[in-house]
Order: structure tokens, then C-alpha cells, then sequence
């Protein structure tokens, strides 16, 4: 009965929520709560697995999603950030969820190469997951980053060494660079290069002032931008029925919705196994990466 309970009132708090024309899941509020998200492996020395099969649904199959069968869904693309941190158990599991999911994969990491593998014994496609300048200063993005006011000949090498590490990467997409990405020189070198390796750039929207989408029209590239942020502000039933929730919006758009997580914890995989399974029970399409590229409008 208490949990019943609980489920009802989170239900009714976010149809109240919706009334007001902006759900938990809106990309606006998202961009501007994650100017800086640090991405920060954490720790951690959880070694049980955890399959989907085991993962309790319940709450969010308890509350009532309103979908109009009229209204086509786009297919969803989900990218795991920041692996490279730590390998065992928890990244066998996360290695374990369907083949549609990409990792993004940090360079100059102790288990980078490793993820790599992983991911391609696996069938999951790689991204790099470029580090690159934050406006705050305080934030640490690691070593070796992109900066804006960088030579070009300085990043074409940077992203190099880094695609060294990760051969089977497909795309690239930015850890932190809410400074590097808002700064057209920059990005316009940064794709000038993932051109030349063969890879496509995915934004993963850190600011709202990105520069990527007018040096890509500049080059005619095709680039696709973060929309959702699952685990953000946390991993709670609420949370995840508030995402779900929001994937209306998406309804008749022609792009693929791009959904961002991470893998620091068994916490945020359990919480994307719940989400899976939500939307495959919806009959939501999931595809990879490279899929979702192809089916991008070229700039006019």
C-alpha cells in the first residue's frame, strides 16, 4: 500500500508539472543545468551483476503515459559517457545491455583501451569522448583537452593520438567543453580532422552557445546534438518517468532523439535498464550511432 502510494503521488506531481507546459525532461532546462557536468568517474567496488531481467519496472509501468497512435515516435539513440575509468563486473554489465547502445570512451585512461575492446567484442559502437575546456576553470577535464585558441595542427594531432587509442570509434562527441564547443575556430578544426578520420561529430550540448552547428554548415557535415540527459538531476523512479514523459515532444520529428548517460555507478545502469525496457515495452525504436547518422539531413 505505501509503495502504491508513493507511485500515485509521483504521478500526479508530474501531471501537475506538465500542466504548466514544461516537463522534467525539457532540453532548455537541461542545457542550462549542465553548463558544466563534470562527468567525474566515481569509484566504485560493486561487483554483483544485475541483468534486465531483474530489474523491478513497477514504477514506472504504474504510471499512465499518454501517446496518440496517429503521432510517429523518432527512433532513440542513447550514448554511455566516460568510459575508461574502471573495468570489471560493472563494466561487463553495462557491456551486457543491447547492441544499439554506443560507449563513449575517454582517451589517456587507464581502462580506455580496454573499454575499447569491450565494446567492439561486444557490438557496441565507440565514440571518442573528447575532452575538451569548460568555462569553469575549476572543473578538471583531464590531461590532454581541446582548448579554444588552439593551432590546428595542435588539435588534428590530439585528435589523432586519441582515435590512435580507440580504432573502432565511429563518432566523437565532447567531455565538458562548454568554452571549447562555443568557439567556432575551434570547433571548425575539431571537425575538419574527425572528417578526416572518417568520424562524425555528436554535440553533446554543454551550452547553449555552440558554435558546432554553423561550422558544420560551413563544411556541409552532418552533426547530431544531445537532447535528454538521463541521470540528470539523479536516477530516482521520478526522474526516469519525467524523461519518458518528455519523449512526446519528440513526436513527427524526422531526427532521432539523442539520449546521454553515464557509467559511474550500478545505480545509473540500473536506472537505464529501467528506461529500456520502459520504451521497448512502448515499442520505441532504438538504433545505433552510425544508424542515426545516416538518416541526418545533409546542410542545405
Amino acid at each position: 500500500m505505501e509503495k502504491f502510494t508513493v507511485t500515485v503521488l509521483v504521478a500526479i506531481a508530474l501531471l501537475m508539472f506538465s500542466c504548466k507546459g514544461k516537463s522534467v525532461g525539457d532540453d532548455g532546462v537541461e542545457s542550462q543545468n549542465e553548463q558544466e557536468w563534470t562527468d567525474s568517474p566515481e569509484n566504485t567496488d560493486q561487483t554483483e551483476s544485475t541483468t534486465e531481467a531483474t530489474v523491478d519496472i513497477s514504477e514506472l509501468k504504474a504510471y499512465q503515459y499518454s501517446w496518440s497512435e496517429n503521432d510517429k515516435m523518432p527512433p532513440l539513440v542513447i550514448v554511455i559517457d566516460d568510459f575508461g575509468q574502471s573495468s570489471g563486473q560493472l563494466l561487463e554489465d553495462f557491456a551486457a545491455l543491447p547492441r544499439e547502445i554506443a560507449f563513449a570512451i575517454l582517451p589517456d585512461l587507464p581502462h580506455s583501451q580496454t573499454s575499447a575492446r569491450l565494446a567492439d567484442k561486444t557490438s557496441h559502437e565507440v565514440l571518442i569522448h573528447v575532452p575538451m575546456q569548460p568555462v569553469d576553470n575549476s572543473a578538471n577535464p583531464g590531461k590532454r583537452y581541446i582548448k579554444s585558441g588552439m593551432e590546428q595542427a595542435e588539435i588534428a594531432d590530439l585528435l589523432q593520438e586519441f582515435y590512435a587509442q580507440m580504432p573502432n570509434a565511429i563518432a566523437a562527441n565532447n567531455h565538458m567543453g562548454s568554452a571549447a564547443t562555443a568557439d567556432y575556430a575551434t570547433m571548425n578544426y575539431v571537425l575538419q580532422e574527425l572528417d578526416e578520420l572518417g568520424l562524425f561529430f555528436l554535440d553533446s550540448a554543454t551550452t547553449g552557445k555552440s558554435a558546432v552547428p554553423a561550422a558544420a554548415l560551413k563544411l556541409g557535415q552532418k552533426t547530431a546534438k544531445r537532447d535528454i540527459f538521463l541521470d540528470v538531476p539523479d536516477n530516482s523512479d521520478a526522474t526516469l518517468i519525467g524523461k519518458i514523459q518528455s519523449l512526446g515532444k519528440y513526436k513527427g520529428r524526422n531526427e532521432p532523439v539523442v539520449i546521454i548517460t553515464h557509467c559511474h555507478t550500478r545505480d545509473k545502469l540500473i536506472a537505464l535498464q529501467k528506461f529500456i525496457a520502459q520504451i521497448s515495452d512502448m515499442g520505441i525504436e532504438l538504433i545505433p550511432p552510425s544508424k542515426m547518422y545516416k538518416k541526418l539531413a545533409s546542410p542545405a
